[in-house]
């Protein structure tokens, strides 16, 4: 029952060396980085918007619901 666990082929070394042997940045040398980055910057991207458009109203004296 344990076998699977404790008889396990350790593949560290061989990870290792693949992701170091890549050229592309750290950040973009895993599975699935691509999509990771592209959420953040969507998230990243929206607050700045929101946070810049709420400066500026600020800015301007304006109160959100105002036109």
């Amino acid at each position: 029952m344990i076998d699977s666990l404790v008889k396990k082929e350790n593949t560290i070394l061989q990870r290792q060396r693949i992701y170091q042997a890549d050229t592309r940045p750290v950040y973009q040398r895993l599975p699935r980085s691509r999509m990771y980055m592209t959420v953040y910057m969507a998230f990243f991207t929206l607050g700045m918007i929101g946070t810049t458009g709420g400066l500026i109203n600020a800015a301007r004296g304006k109160k959100a619901g105002d036109s």
